[in-house]
């Protein structure tokens, strides 16, 4: 996709066939303000290849789907434009193609997309979505569950997962600078585990609070390159615990959870194992960024 089919504004929010819950939209419209930008929301009639039907019958299904974009995409802009009170421009685009990409390809490099994650018997087909634009994206992915409700604001941190403690600085920037911007504090979580069968051939004369301990040290050694950051409170928090069940877990007390993308020049963009099992099942926003 060329830059001129990139959207005008920063913030994206993919607008499904169900619709979009407001949960998501006071995210967005408050992420369109602290970036002094507008909102686009964005829905995507997935392109049909082929089908074994006529040409009338294409055309008339095309019809249906673009009147449900029509419609889910009006009543979100309606309530943009009740939450923005005039001071976020929005508009809106309905595309056709294939969905993920489409989405992956609509948000500005320094942009940011929403999407919705629904629990319910749909689940595959929204988690296919949200997972694939998370990963192939080069903007920072937002991905929220479809009942989570932004409440009363209390000072929730940001929370931010680090999987090797030598590179938690390429992982922590983007969600220190978050922090900072929103004026939240920073929890970096780094969950030291390993599985019990292969616990004997790794420790050997050490124990597990030794392993932990020493993650701690190579945690904050890294943290002590980080640049100034006096305005925030950062903390740590390194367990032995599993660590999808550890970030899973921060999402409870969490304003957001920052994870990172993997960029394998050899496979492509990637998203681990950890990470996907957070998507699935993280209480709060979620935020898949790049490593700086």
């Amino acid at each position: 996709m060329s830059e001129t089919t990139r959207s005008e504004y920063d913030v994206v929010v993919a607008v499904g066939p169900e619709g979009v819950h407001d949960g998501v939209l006071d995210l967005a419209v408050a992420e369109a303000e602290r970036r002094q930008t507008g909102l686009e929301l964005l829905h995507v009639v997935h392109s049909l290849v082929s089908v074994p039907v006529g040409v009338e019958a294409v055309q008339s299904l095309d019809g249906a789907l673009t009147e449900v974009g029509r419609r889910v995409l009006t009543s979100a802009a309606d309530r943009v434009r009740s939450r923005g009170g005039g001071r976020v421009p929005y508009t809106t685009h309905l595309l056709v193609g294939r969905v993920s990409t489409t989405i992956a390809d609509r948000v500005p490099p320094d942009g940011v997309v929403f999407l919705e994650r629904h629990d319910s018997a749909d689940r595959l087909l929204t988690m296919s979505v949200s997972t694939r634009v998370a990963a192939h994206a080069h903007a920072a992915v937002v991905v929220v569950p479809a009942a989570w409700r932004r409440g009363p604001y209390e000072p929730r941190p940001v929370t931010v997962g680090v999987d090797h403690p030598d590179e938690a600085l390429a992982q922590v920037e983007t969600a220190l600078a978050f922090a900072r911007d929103t004026g939240r504090p920073l929890v970096v979580v780094h969950a030291a585990w390993l599985a019990e069968p292969y616990q004997d051939l790794v420790f050997g004369n050490t124990t597990r609070d030794e392993w932990v301990h020493d993650a701690e040290e190579r945690l904050d050694r890294a943290l002590a390159k980080l640049p100034d950051h006096a305005d925030v409170d950062v903390s740590t928090a390194v367990d032995w615990r599993r660590p999808a069940d550890a970030l899973v877990g921060a999402s409870l007390v969490s304003a957001f959870v920052v994870l990172s993308r993997r960029r394998e020049r050899a496979i492509g963009p990637h998203l681990g194992a950890v990470t996907r099992t957070v998507l699935r099942h993280a209480a709060g926003p979620v935020m898949v960024v790049d490593r700086t």
